[in-house]
């Protein structure tokens, strides 16, 4: 069993915002479950929902179109009152980088806490991403645990991440059980014919057969 955040230190901190980006494609159930525990588990009263934008190198069969995306995770998420799905991510030109859309937030509402959701399976990653450490003061990261993914000290050594930085990492785990769930193996199955995955929200599988998505 992964720790719980220790949300302890945050008894007098005002309330804050998590945030839970990619590339909802499509959103499935474990977003839906994620969003619940994080509302259920971290001292936030929003969580925003990110999509990301169209890229070059990610468009073709396999990416939907970023309106319809977006549309989606609205679908998706619609029955958690306090989640906002947010596109500002999709009206961004050039590269759209997390450490931008922190920023943006933090400016908008000063002083309100921030907690960035990352997969276990990205966590050994981070310090490849734009400005991470910019990105780690600018928001508390929050790993919620990937089948397959423990959240280990090891494997946090040798990276770009100072002590404290390590340390926050490491002690702010989403205690979830892990999953596989995998939007890749749902696109896969879906253009095999497969149309009522039970990962996949009943309204956002409804959405994927009106608009003849991932053909």
């Amino acid at each position: 069993m992964q720790p719980a955040v220790d949300t302890s230190i945050f008894d007098h901190s005002p309330r804050g915002t998590a945030v839970l980006g990619g590339s909802f494609n499509p959103p499935h159930r474990t977003h839906v479950t994620l969003a619940e525990q994080a509302l259920a588990r971290l001292p936030i009263h929003e969580l925003r929902a990110i999509p990301s934008g169209d890229h070059p190198h990610k468009q073709g069969r396999d990416m939907a179109p970023a309106p319809n995306r977006c549309a989606m995770a609205s679908l998706a998420f619609a029955n958690l009152p306090h989640v906002v799905v947010d596109d500002r991510e999709l009206h961004r030109s050039g590269p759209s980088f997390t450490v931008d859309t922190l920023a943006e937030l933090a400016a908008e509402a000063p002083g309100i806490p921030l907690f960035f959701l990352i997969g276990s399976d990205n966590l050994r990653l981070l310090p490849t991403w734009h400005q991470h450490h910019r990105l780690l003061e600018l928001a508390t990261v929050v790993t919620f645990p990937r089948q397959g993914y423990p959240i280990l000290a090891s494997d946090l050594e040798g990276l770009d991440l100072n002590a404290a930085e390590r340390a926050s990492l490491l002690a702010n785990v989403l205690d979830m059980p892990a999953d596989d769930v995998s939007a890749s193996d749902l696109r896969t199955r879906w253009r095999a014919g497969e149309r009522n995955p039970a990962e996949l929200p009943e309204a956002v599988a409804d959405y994927l057969a009106r608009h003849d998505l991932y053909r």
